[in-house]
């Protein structure tokens, strides 16, 4: 296993410039494609499918537009007519001029023969003693033959080479706009063996000389880009099974490079990509040089920018290294301190501190838009002392107002809500101690309800064991009573007694234990689809004897449809049967008692009202507490608790239980959602 440092970096060295060197190619290219060495490909004018590069200087772009396009634009200059009336007179003068220098530049062709005809006048020019064009046809002789045609704005090529006949009418934009003349033949014949004479050196010779040298580039770019892509790939290949690390944790240039910021990465970055542009202002191996060398060093910097940034074992600690973290710090801690050192200063001396500086800023400020006749830095530095000392005011007074939003919401019951607290003034300090005291209610308000479930607790065991003597008690008056002949007869009347108060603490521990498990929420719920004029009815049929007893009239007042609601039955009657109980007990006999059922959109209301035999005296919310009796002097049988159950029960089975009392009329309200 290779582990050579120097090795593995020359393998770096040598895969980046390799990788570069490919890439620069691509610039390079879409240089070539808008610059005259265009001139190598393959002329569209040969064939149909006219694609790549050829090496024949008479197959390329460079003989048939270049060249050939060139010769007919001079040649069909040379045979303008400018004796008729088919221009104006500065036509005319461009014509003429251009006739003139046509006929110039002709005479220094030497390596071809041409003929060309104005076929509207027959005026003819060219450089061989052939008078006609079937003359010069039948007697040229030359390496490659070519002849262009236009009649009636109709563009025809036609091309002999090496025996290889060429024709096309599909002459491109650039090609027909080299042909003066709408009627006219161009002939040209380009001679055998001529490159090598130096004597006979013209334009032909130069575009030859100029697209061989084209190729031989091209060749070395293709070889050079093989080759670099093979050396590229060994040096990618044996970088990597080399396992020696170049630039460890405690590396010298690693350690280095950790003091050159983010910024100077993002400049350098940005004035390569400004080069890498440049080039393409240069000659084609310009813009190569300088692609080369802007990939390469893209590279280099990309490099050792990951090992620097994989050096850090928090990626983010990278960026404190920035110039922008720096300052930031810089003017965190500057701030930071100046809030030190006025943490001990109170609201309203900081207030009036900051007031000070403000204006004796704006007064030097003044002094200087004075001094130098400039309204603009007085209204300038005026907008910035009193924005500042507005906004810290302002400042303080919004977190003032949310103390006070804070504290009414505390007060009505959201006792878990707590202030922030923001900076270190005399409002953080009020923030802190109106939060202190949030928590001393919190843990009043555990304490209290811990206290309850305790309460509930202990209620809840003790009627459970005092309900197995008790039952023992009643089971055993009951075989007394069964006895015959018990002596002395005042015996049963004490039985009797018996009889009736340990039934009576049945009922009382009974109601008491169920009290306690509805408080709790200890009851297991049996939710039902229920019609509640269907279990009133039953309730009231139930209840029946005990109304009719204290001489009530009832006035029913319920829908003849169903009215469904979701609760537990049993539960529900508990509620209805304790409800029609307390009636029986304290309503004022002869009276009328009215149970309504209504019902609106969403929602069940059952209504029962009556007219008390007591003075209500007590709040409407005292009545539902437990142990609240109307007959404060206990003259009946109630225990206190059948409202509180009844409230706990609806409570627990999703509705909401109300008493209103208006002078002597107590009013029962049940609410449930209806059932759809």
């Amino acid at each position: 296993m290779i582990r050579s440092k120097s090795f593995k970096f020359i393998c770096l060295v040598v895969s980046f410039v390799c990788i570069s060197a490919i890439l620069a190619t691509l610039p390079m290219a879409l240089k070539m494609t808008n610059n005259e060495i265009t001139g190598i490909f393959v002329s569209n004018m040969n064939n149909k499918e006219a694609y790549g590069i050829n090496s024949d200087f008479y197959m390329s772009r460079s003989f048939d537009n270049d060249l050939i396009g060139y010769l007919t634009e001079l040649s069909s200059s040379s045979v303008v007519d400018l004796k008729g009336d088919n221009y104006d007179g500065e036509t005319k003068a461009y014509y003429k001029e251009k006739k003139k220098s046509s006929e110039q530049a002709l005479k220094h062709i030497k390596n071809a023969d041409y003929f060309v005809i104005n076929n509207d006048t027959n005026q003819i020019n060219t450089n061989t003693e052939y008078k006609t064009a079937k003359e010069f046809e039948k007697n040229v002789d030359g390496e490659c033959y070519v002849k262009i045609s236009s009649k009636n704005d109709n563009i025809s090529y036609y091309k002999k080479l090496n025996k290889h006949e060429y024709y096309t009418n599909r002459i491109n934009s650039e090609f027909e706009s080299y042909m003066d003349i709408p009627n006219c033949d161009v002939y040209v014949s380009i001679h055998k063996d001529f490159y090598n004479n130096s004597e006979y050196y013209d334009m032909i010779s130069s575009k030859r000389e100029q697209f061989e040298e084209n190729i031989f580039f091209i060749e070395i770019i293709g070889i050079g880009i093989i080759i670099c892509a093979i050396l590229g790939g060994i040096s990618i290949f044996l970088y990597k099974i080399n396992k020696s690390i170049l630039f460890d944790k405690d590396s010298f240039w690693l350690k280095l490079s950790k003091f050159i910021p983010l910024e100077l990465y993002l400049l350098a970055l940005f004035a390569t990509t400004i080069f890498f542009f440049m080039g393409f202002e240069f000659s084609i191996y310009g813009t190569f040089i300088s692609s080369f060398l802007s990939i390469g060093f893209l590279f280099t910097v990309i490099y050792i920018f990951n090992k620097q940034i994989n050096s850090y074992e928090n990626k983010t600690d990278f960026f404190k290294n920035t110039f922008v973290y720096k300052i930031f710090r810089f003017i965190k801690i500057s701030f930071k301190n100046t809030l030190m050192l006025t943490r001990s200063m109170p609201l309203s001396r900081r207030i009036i501190g900051l007031a000070i500086i403000c204006i004796i800023f704006n007064i030097f400020m003044m002094i200087l838009a004075i001094d130098g006749y400039n309204i603009l830095i007085a209204i300038i530095a005026s907008v910035m002392t009193i924005g500042t000392l507005t906004y810290y005011v302002l400042k303080k007074l919004w977190y003032l107002s949310y103390i006070m939003n804070g504290t009414q919401r505390i007060k009505n019951g959201d006792v878990h809500y707590k202030l922030k607290l923001i900076g270190e003034d005399n409002f953080t300090t009020l923030a802190d101690n109106i939060n202190n005291i949030r928590d001393g209610l919190d843990k009043a308000i555990d304490s209290q309800l811990k206290s309850e479930r305790m309460k509930s607790e202990l209620i809840t065991n003790v009627s459970h064991d005092l309900k197995t003597p008790l039952t023992s008690i009643i089971n055993y008056v009951e075989l007394i009573k069964k006895e015959d002949n018990i002596t002395p007869e005042y015996i049963n009347d004490y039985i009797n007694v018996l009889d009736s108060k340990s039934k009576r603490l049945k009922v009382l521990i009974e109601d008491l234990f169920e009290a306690s498990k509805a408080s709790s929420g200890n009851i297991e719920l049996n939710m039902e689809k229920i019609d509640l004029t269907q279990l009133m009815r039953q309730s009231i049929g139930e209840m029946e004897e005990k109304l009719s007893e204290a001489n009530l009239d009832l006035k029913i007042n319920v829908p003849e449809e169903k009215i469904y609601i979701r609760a537990d039955g049993r539960r529900l009657y508990r509620v209805l049967e304790n409800l029609l109980s307390n009636i029986s007990k304290y309503s004022l006999p002869n009276t009328r008692v009215y149970i309504d059922i209504t019902k609106d959109e969403n929602s069940v209301k059952l209504t029962m009202k009556n007219i008390s035999s007591y003075e209500l005296n007590f709040d409407p919310g005292e009545i539902m507490e437990r142990f609240k009796r109307a007959d404060d002097s206990r003259n009946t049988e109630g225990s206190g608790l059948g409202l509180s159950i009844a409230k706990d029960l609806v409570k627990l089975q999703g509705g909401s239980f109300d008493i209103d009392i208006d002078g002597d009329l107590f009013k029962a309200i049940v609410k449930f959602n209806l059932y759809k």
